[in-house]
């Protein structure tokens, strides 16, 4: 009997640890200006890492300031030997770096720095979990694609990515 509680005890732990919800924000980037302060251009660039993959969110500043289109990345490639990552987002590819203090590359023909946002950090509520995270972003309506992710990570579907070791 005390054999059968160990192998239950060591299969409840194995399966436990591989079903563990990983979710932690890696960062906020962006280089969105304005010279009027009422119209902004740039992109700014949210980055989760769930269930060792990378998740986001791209926004395109192009008008007026506030509210901006915004769409869950698609197709994202990372290697993290490299920092390589690519992804598609607001029928944009981009093809670059992510590294600690920036992420660079091009964005269709542009070529683009996104510094990290120091100023405000991820901290917030939906940045805690990834149940919340989706509970959050689908309730955004400029931002696209976010159902796509979560029902993704639910198993409804294959996610869009591989990772590169």
């Amino acid at each position: 009997m005390p054999i059968q509680v160990l192998l239950f005890v060591f299969v409840l732990t194995v399966l436990g640890s591989t079903t563990a919800d990983e979710f932690a924000p890696i960062g906020s980037f962006g280089n969105v200006s304005s010279s009027t302060g009422e119209h902004c251009s740039g992109y700014s660039l949210e980055l989760w890492r769930h269930n060792g993959r990378i998740i986001g969110l791209l926004d395109r500043h192009s008008g007026l300031c506030g509210d901006p289109p915004c769409e869950a990345l698609r197709d994202v490639s990372y290697d993290s030997r490299r920092g390589r990552l690519s992804f598609t987002a607001l029928d944009e590819k981009f093809t670059g770096t992510l590294r600690r203090d920036d992420v660079v590359g091009t964005i269709g023909a542009a070529r683009v720095r996104l510094m990290r946002n120091r100023d405000f950090p991820m901290d917030g509520k939906w940045d805690k979990n990834f149940t919340d995270w989706c509970g959050f972003w689908r309730g955004v309506h400029r931002c696209r694609g976010v159902d796509d992710v979560c029902a993704a990570s639910a198993g409804q579907h294959q996610p869009a990515q591989r990772l590169l070791r």
